[in-house]
């Protein structure tokens, strides 16, 4: 499928980054910064995140009164009709987004945004005004056939966290319906992660790289909430309708409890030894959300003794580590990454490509194990 936006011009917007980046490490220096700009230019409009918001806001208003104007012309306020107005908005907005990413050079600007949601909010109102019948599951499938296809062509990160949903949405809407279902649905949920998990870490395409990250934080936050003992506890009583102070235990509890404990250890412990940010990330968040499950149920503190001695736990912690990784371990060391000094051999590389070592004070090369080029792989 040939996409909207200049996949040339993408490539070279994210090695611009890594260029700037290394800049700012100081393996490279400015003019190799500004001879990566010139020998991968790009050219799309990308303004910034206030200005960003504002023309977002003001395309979705623009939408609004186009939808107004054409129902200005509607005599039969009829489903039908409304149904085809819709229609007649869809690709009108369709369109526009086309034109101006072409014409103007849009890329994620807020215009094209907005352009893409109104568009796809107006494809799906037919789906509803005409099939008034359908259930809720094949609503999903609708939703989720347009969502699909506009998160191909356009890469847009709402769209492609909207498909997700509901994706999800579908699985339980359909597992809800039999009782062995309703039982295996946190299963099913957790499968379903892992599924997509690896299945966004085989998508290498630049056009897709921060769809790919978001798929892959949603997977795993997902996995983690599938098997999380709280959450399966109060789901199960809120889906049962049960109106009680406390909520009945659950079946498999010893199971769920596993989970809880052993999925954030996982991620925690991949994290480090892949040297993967992500995996590290959630799964911290995930293990502080697993101290509060243990605490929810089978809590021996207060809350003020709790969160005192969890304060105080956590900075013993936070200053061993600094110490033990002060000089870098395994690969692993406590420097902030915009501190490293030639951390990234790749940065080498391309600094001698371009016919200048990196402006660095003090260091001597010849000390590596890749090539006498003094680099490691620290995290």
């Amino acid at each position: 499928m040939k996409k909207p936006y200049n996949e040339t011009w993408v490539n070279n917007l994210a090695i611009q980054q890594i260029s700037e980046k290394w800049r700012f490490n100081n393996l490279i220096s400015h003019e190799q910064n500004e001879a990566v700009k010139v020998a991968f230019p790009e050219e799309f409009y990308r303004p910034g995140i206030f200005v960003k918001i504002g023309l977002f806001v003001f395309a979705c208003i623009a939408c609004s009164f186009f939808i107004g104007f054409i129902a200005l012309f509607i005599l039969d306020a009829g489903s039908n009709t409304f149904g085809l107005v819709s229609v007649v908005c869809c690709l009108c907005f369709t369109f526009f987004l086309e034109f101006l990413i072409k014409d103007r050079k849009l890329f994620h600007s807020g215009v094209d945004n907005a352009l893409l949601y109104s568009a796809i909010g107006a494809s799906l109102v037919p789906v509803f005004m005409l099939f008034e019948n359908l259930e809720f599951w094949q609503y999903c499938i609708c939703i989720l056939a347009v969502l699909c296809f506009a998160a191909i062509r356009y890469a847009d990160l709402l769209v492609t966290a909207s498909a997700f949903v509901t994706i999800f949405t579908l699985l339980s809407n359909l597992m809800m319906k039999f009782p062995l279902g309703k039982a295996l649905l946190p299963f099913g949920i957790m499968i379903l992660a892992v599924v997509i998990y690896f299945s966004a870490k085989k998508i290498r395409q630049t056009y897709y790289r921060e769809c790919r990250i978001v798929l892959e934080v949603l997977s795993l936050i997902t996995l983690y909430l599938g098997g999380n003992y709280y959450v399966v506890r109060e789901g199960n009583a809120l889906l049962s309708d049960l109106a009680l102070l406390v909520s009945p235990q659950i079946p498999f509890a010893s199971v769920f409890y596993f989970f809880t404990l052993i999925i954030p250890l996982i991620y925690i412990f991949l994290g480090l030894r892949k040297k993967d940010r992500i995996l590290l990330l959630v799964g911290l968040f995930a293990l502080a959300f697993s101290i509060f499950t243990y605490r929810y149920y089978f809590g021996i503190f207060t809350l003020a003794q709790g969160l005192a001695l969890a304060g105080i736990f956590m900075v013993i912690v936070s200053i061993l580590c600094i110490r033990y990784l002060k000089e870098p371990k395994y690969g692993i060391t406590d420097e902030p990454d915009g501190e490293r000094k030639m951390a990234n051999m790749e940065a080498l590389i391309a600094a001698q490509y371009l016919g200048q070592t990196p402006q660095e004070n003090g260091i001597e090369f010849g000390g590596g194990n890749f090539g006498g080029g003094g680099a490691g792989n620290t995290y």
